[in-house]
């Protein structure tokens, strides 16, 4: 049921069967609380992860051009009226 295909997913199914396995398996860690050190550790890890996602999608956003069409003249050098045919 963990696998992809076949019947969709839910968390439900998932949690039952993660419980019924951990039932027959004892060879599993026991679950213990995380002491503040740990806690704090992963915090700023993950602050930090935000912290260069962001510049990382600003940089990305200051190498787009500002003229979405860069070929076209800017407006001062644009003819103020269209030239007779």
């Amino acid at each position: 049921m963990l696998a992809t295909g076949g019947d969709r997913k839910t968390d439900v199914k998932d949690a039952l069967h993660v419980a019924q396995v951990a039932l027959f398996r004892h060879d599993l860690r026991p679950v213990v609380q995380e002491d503040q050190t740990t806690i704090l550790r992963l915090l700023t890890e993950r602050r930090d992860d935000l912290v260069h996602e962001r510049t990382r999608v600003l940089n990305r956003l200051h190498a787009v051009p500002r003229d979405p069409c860069p070929a076209e003249p800017p407006p001062a050098c644009r003819p103020t009226r269209l030239p007779p045919c």
